[in-house]
């Protein structure tokens, strides 16, 4: 029974209870059973007005609510958040970062501008990602406390936008971090089926761990870790 869980995981949009995750930070991977969930939606969002070519002018967005606090990351340590973004109108262009100050999905060596001079590269709009379902998993992120991704707009019509809305599908997630490097060892190399997720970008390298998650783990369980990685054929 376990076995068929565990395989349905992989390809479901959600985690189970007793499913597993395994997040890749630069020092290493962290593994985790998640052991309780619980669904929640952030409708609508609102980015404001764009204009015709233009960006957001206030700049790159972290979701923030009342009193600053940012509404994509866990609320504390005891939390893993999983979300889904969508967007409306269809024509705006949705840009990521993730943490804040690192782009993913981009193409290019260098930060990007996000201009239309600069290129149709690394954006998902309305069309990939629909306001009414957002199921792309290319708009998949998970956050645990302390990393939170932004977002910026490029409206590349000729009318400006009155109001750009993001909606974030999102579970949130109670976990158990494993600590026994055969269980890891399986996790990683493949025998056991895993969701296995990137924190940012892979270039030039994976966001650095949280110190608490890293104090959490231990710096040898991260280096083991990543050892496993690395060694498989």
């Amino acid at each position: 029974m376990e076995t068929a869980l565990i395989k349905q995981s992989h390809t479901d949009r959600w985690l189970e209870q007793g499913y597993y995750l395994a997040l890749q930070f630069s020092e290493g991977w962290v593994c985790f059973k998640i052991t309780g969930r619980e669904p929640s939606k952030l409708r609508p969002y609102s980015l404001g007005a764009v204009a015709a070519g233009g960006n957001i002018v206030a700049g790159w967005n972290t979701i923030q609510g009342p009193n600053n606090v940012y509404f994509l990351q866990p609320r504390s340590q005891n939390f893993i958040y999983h979300h889904f973004w969508g967007v409306t109108p269809s024509a705006a262009r949705i840009y990521t970062q993730f943490p804040s100050q690192k782009d993913i999905g981009s193409l290019l060596a260098s930060t990007r501008n996000i201009s239309l001079a600069d290129g149709d590269v690394g954006y998902l709009d309305g069309n990939d990602s629909p306001y009414a379902g957002p199921f792309n998993p290319a708009t998949e992120l998970f956050c645990v406390y302390e990393k939170y991704p932004a977002f910026q707009v490029l409206n590349p019509t000729g009318d400006a936008i009155t109001n750009v809305k993001l909606v974030f599908d999102t579970m949130k997630y109670t976990f158990k971090v494993l600590t026994n490097q055969a269980m890891i060892s399986d996790l990683l190399k493949g025998p056991r089926r895993v969701r296995k997720y990137t924190m940012g970008p892979i270039d030039p390298s994976p966001t650095a761990i949280p110190k608490w998650l890293s104090d959490l783990v231990g710096t040898s369980l991260l280096d083991y870790a990543k050892k496993v990685m690395e060694e498989q054929p």
